[in-house]
């Protein structure tokens, strides 16, 4: 009899043993001696036998349900628009953007030009104005029709990443629309040097300052850490009569000081993460 009951609880014991206690997100669903692993919408779930005692199992994605990056790129960066007018309309993405993002880039080609002000709603979000790449003047020309045009969402306006200059003779400066594989023509911002140097990151991608003797010792900051991806250029002239130090403060991540000498020049390259400005390259003396 001993014997019989020993048995029956070493059998409820292997029994209970078995079972599983599944938990989502730290609370309980359920147990059993049994669990099932199946496909959902997009996923793809594959398990074999990996061992003597255990069994490996693979999630994946179904690529006919969710496409990869490079599948959408081509629509996800392109903008075109065909409304007649200067109300410019498009959609961006193969799905539907739900709203507007601060940072967001994308080739725009329009059918009219814009000669003066002019607008963009994309995927149905509402109008945005277009403007400069200094975010304030009106195109004034420099959108021409069928003529691609990288353009920038700063959060209050669209701004066309090439045409920050004059256009001339109505048709608009060639250097408006150098934004193409060809070349790249960047604006330069003239920094007034005082002891601490502000940097306008938005100013353009070249800065400029020039020392003063009656000033000293400098300090650069960047107003902002720019967007991942974007690069800058610094460039510090020395004046002749003694070499200045310039430090880097605000959002930079920079390899030191810079240390001048009386009638050098200095180049500075820096690249952003999105949290802060770090620097690449410097070249001195020159």
């Amino acid at each position: 009899m001993k014997l019989a009951v020993l048995f029956l609880c070493l059998s409820l014991a292997a029994a209970s043993a078995q079972n599983i206690t599944v938990q989502v997100g730290g609370r309980p669903v359920g147990s059993g001696n049994t669990l099932n692993f199946e496909s959902g919408t997009g996923i793809i779930q594959t398990c074999h036998p990996d061992g003597g005692a255990r069994i490996t199992c693979t999630p994946s994605y179904d690529s006919a349900i969710v496409p990869n990056r490079d599948d959408i790129h081509g629509t996800q960066n392109y903008c075109s628009s065909a409304t007649g007018n200067t109300s410019y309309d498009c959609r961006i993405s193969s799905g539907t953007l739900a709203a507007y993002s601060i940072g967001m880039t994308f080739v725009l080609v329009v059918d009219v030009p814009c000669n003066n002000k002019c607008s963009l709603n994309v995927d149905g979000l509402g109008p945005i104005g277009i403007k400069r790449s200094d975010g304030v003047a009106d195109p004034g020309g420099i959108l021409a029709a069928g003529q691609p045009q990288w353009v920038f969402y700063d959060g209050k306006v669209f701004r066309l990443i090439a045409g920050a200059g004059a256009s001339r003779g109505g048709g608009g400066d060639d250097r408006d629309h150098d934004a193409m594989a060809r070349r790249f023509i960047a604006s330069m911002e003239t920094m007034a040097y005082a002891a601490t140097v502000r940097l306008e990151t938005t100013a353009g991608d070249v800065h400029k300052t020039t020392t003063s003797n009656a000033v000293g010792n400098a300090t650069i900051n960047a107003v902002t850490a720019g967007l991942a991806g974007q690069h800058m250029w610094v460039i510090v002239s020395n004046d002749q009569i003694s070499g200045k130090t310039v430090s880097f403060g605000s959002n930079f991540r920079s390899a030191g000081p810079l240390m001048g000498s009386p009638g050098k020049s200095a180049t500075l390259q820096f690249v952003s993460d999105g949290t802060a400005w770090y620097e690449v390259a410097r070249t001195a003396n020159l």
